[in-house]
């Protein structure tokens, strides 16, 4: 059912399976008609269940580029930045600090930070 409905939710495929046995009458769903929602969803996580569903995709290739290294062109206007990063080094198994160096294009304005790990923030 999974296969020619593409995975639907578990009150769907239930209400599938139910359809299938007492309408079109196809006694391979007798049990999967009475089945619950949440032991579908066990069911999917079985590794029995896992190696007949499992796909593998190709690598499709990058359309868009992640990030692009040139330099910028400010055009005379400041708030253009430069950010470097140095990974300190480990010792003893722990994590050595980062410095982060970000420099104005225009300004030459410079702001030097060492942290402890480089996240979003």
């Amino acid at each position: 059912m999974d296969e020619r409905h593409g995975t639907l939710s578990g009150p769907a495929t239930k209400k599938l399976c139910q359809r299938a046995y007492t309408i079109f009458r196809e006694c391979k769903y007798a049990r999967l008609a009475t089945i619950s929602i949440s032991h579908l969803y066990n069911l999917r996580q079985s590794d029995t269940y896992l190696r007949q569903r499992r796909q593998f995709d190709k690598t499709r290739t990058v359309t868009c580029l992640i990030g692009e290294r040139r330099k910028p062109n400010p055009q005379g206007q400041p708030v253009f930045i430069r950010i470097d990063s140095v990974h300190q080094g480990d010792q003893d198994g722990m994590k050595g600090v980062y410095h982060i160096n970000a420099v104005d294009e225009i300004t030459q304005f410079e702001i030097v930070a060492s942290v402890a790990k480089i996240s979003e923030r």
